[in-house]
């Protein structure tokens, strides 16, 4: 299932709206295992609240399912989402940093496992 983008929008790749367990680190310090609400090949967001701020840098492990290994992206913290009354729960909103051809694949192989 595509995302929607609007005229305003702007993000360089269409997201797809999928659920992947993921977990976040800081520092190797693990601060949220959540799962994923949307992706694209430039970023996510993930629902799930953590103690970082707009700006830094994370390390995101996505599992690929049997003994595979994860798939390992470095992303930036682009927004931090709070509950309000049009938005009832916590999302991080991230950017991938600099992936290279080898996890871009890999990605895009996640994604359309999940929408096909």
């Amino acid at each position: 299932m595509q995302g929607t983008a609007s005229m305003d929008d702007r993000r360089g790749h269409p997201r797809t709206a999928v659920s992947f367990p993921a977990r976040v680190f800081h520092d190797e310090r693990l601060l949220l295992s959540g799962r994923t609400l949307d992706v694209s090949l430039g970023g996510a967001l993930l629902h799930g609240r953590a103690r970082l701020d707009v700006g830094q840098t994370v390390r995101v492990e996505v599992p690929r399912g049997g003994t595979r290994n994860p798939l390992v992206l470095r992303a930036e913290v682009v927004r931090l989402e709070e509950p309000n009354p049009q938005l009832r729960r916590h999302g991080l909103a991230l950017r991938w940093i600099e992936p290279d051809v080898a996890v871009v694949a890999a990605l895009a192989s996640l994604l359309r496992d999940r929408i096909e």
